[in-house]
């Protein structure tokens, strides 16, 4: 059973890319009475409609956790157009503290996939509350920055998303690293098919999708779906498929003690991998600032 916690607009986009799928039967769960229990019955006739066997449940009780074997944490408050990650920290890491004994105490062997912003943050403190071991706990940030990279990458040469292959590392936030050395069309670097100028550009473009897309409808909804499902249909479907996620960090990379975006296998269990890739100088410098810039947010999440 796949629980998601959070029907704001986020969370019931990803219930219905879980349904559409057929992934597993769903319980969806939100502390506003009715919200899931109408997604549900919503979502139920959508899937009557297509053919789909799945069993959907709405609750507002904690306790129908029960027997979920992945959860997905997509509650708290949204992020706005004129406002950072970091911004969220403050309004959501209570959020997080509370679900976090939540899924402990009713759904203490199941996976649990963060969506919730300031996503490194939030996954670190989710990983820290529930003392699960890490490759059950993991955040989706950089796989979504990563598919914003190819949406824009395809539309400057006009090539197929299908023949793209995109690396992003880092914050899922305005630290993030666009990976040029192996970000690539059919195994061609990016930097061998783009100018310095034309690159600046990609990335600019890239880390600024996310506040564009809430300054003009306001909120991020699909992409971040697609993201989750990809993730989820790994699990379920043992695939040991490549995903960019927050995962906590034991040495890899030259870092401890940190969730932040790195390449990972994901299959039946989780994280089963985490995959080091060979960065040149330039990117080695700024995965480190980019962690600096998570290391010293974290000592905010005790903060009163």
């Amino acid at each position: 059973m796949i629980s998601i916690l959070g029907l704001g607009k986020v969370g019931s986009t990803i219930a219905e890319h879980i349904v559409l799928k057929g992934l597993d039967d769903l319980t969806l769960i939100d502390i506003i009475q009715g919200l899931p229990q109408g997604n549900a019955l919503d979502l139920g006739h959508m899937a009557a409609e297509l053919n789909i066997d799945v069993k959907i449940k709405g609750s507002n009780d904690y306790q129908d956790l029960l027997g979920s074997d992945i959860v997905i944490v997509s509650a708290g408050f949204p992020r706005t157009a004129d406002m950072s990650r970091l911004d969220l920290l403050k309004k959501n890491k209570a959020i997080i503290k509370q679900i976090s004994e939540k899924i402990l105490d009713y759904a203490p062997k199941s996976k649990v996939i963060v969506v919730t912003n300031p996503l490194d943050l939030m996954t670190y403190q989710t990983l820290k509350i529930t003392g699960f071991d890490r490759s059950r706990v993991f955040g989706i940030g950089s796989e979504l920055d990563a598919a914003r990279l190819k949406y824009h990458l395809s539309s400057m040469l006009k090539i197929s998303n299908s023949s793209i292959n995109t690396f992003v590392i880092g914050e899922h936030g305005d630290s993030m690293i666009i990976l040029k050395s192996q970000s690539n069309v059919n195994g061609v670097p990016i930097k061998k098919l783009l100018n310095e100028s034309q690159i600046a550009s990609l990335i600019e473009k890239t880390k600024k999708s996310g506040a564009e897309v809430i300054s003009l409808k306001g909120a991020t909804t699909f992409g971040v779906a697609a993201s989750t499902s990809s993730i989820v249909e790994s699990i379920i479907k043992d695939k040991k498929k490549v995903h960019l996620v927050s995962f906590y960090l034991k040495g890899e990379y030259g870092f401890n003690d940190i969730c932040i975006g790195v390449p990972v296998i994901i299959g039946k269990n989780g994280v089963e991998k985490v995959i080091e890739l060979e960065l040149d100088n330039d990117e080695k410098e700024l995965f480190f600032k980019s962690a600096e810039v998570i290391r010293k947010s974290i000592s905010l999440l005790n903060d009163e």
